[in-house]
């Protein structure tokens, strides 16, 4: 078992990169890692399961891919409809930007379809203030 507290504070991309191959490599090899990071693409790129901890409780514990909610969550998309940048949430995304092609007949201008992140659920958990 292999306990890690912040391990890759100011390192550069590079390094955190090797560094989480490393992690990798010897969790496939059969160790167990207890990681405390506040790096959540890091959390996100490492963890088999994360747990959520709000003045000293943990709130839940999960997949970074169903923490709070995130693999139901709305997507936002947006598009530019002339001068005018619109946006719409939507448990379908592939369905409205179907609509959208059909709407302006093959390629929709400025397309973005964006998902709620590991960091968007987290402050959403905590109910962060500050957003």
């Amino acid at each position: 078992m292999i306990f890690l507290d912040e391990p890759t504070t100011g390192f550069d991309p590079e390094a955190r990169r090797a560094f989480w191959a490393l992690i990798l490599k010897l969790r496939d090899e059969g160790a167990t890692i207890l990681l405390t990071t506040h790096y959540l693409d890091e959390a996100e790129a490492l963890a088999d399961r994360v747990a959520v901890i709000n003045r000293g409780q943990i709130i839940e514990i999960s997949t970074p891919a169903q923490l709070g909610g995130r693999a139901t969550s709305l997507a936002t998309i947006s598009w530019r409809d002339g001068a005018e940048i619109k946006s719409a949430q939507s448990a379908e995304p592939t369905q409205f930007v179907q609509n959208l092609a059909a709407q302006f007949g093959g390629e929709v201008p400025e397309l973005s379809i964006k998902r709620a992140s590991l960091e968007d659920i987290y402050l959403k958990m905590i109910g962060d203030t500050h957003a």
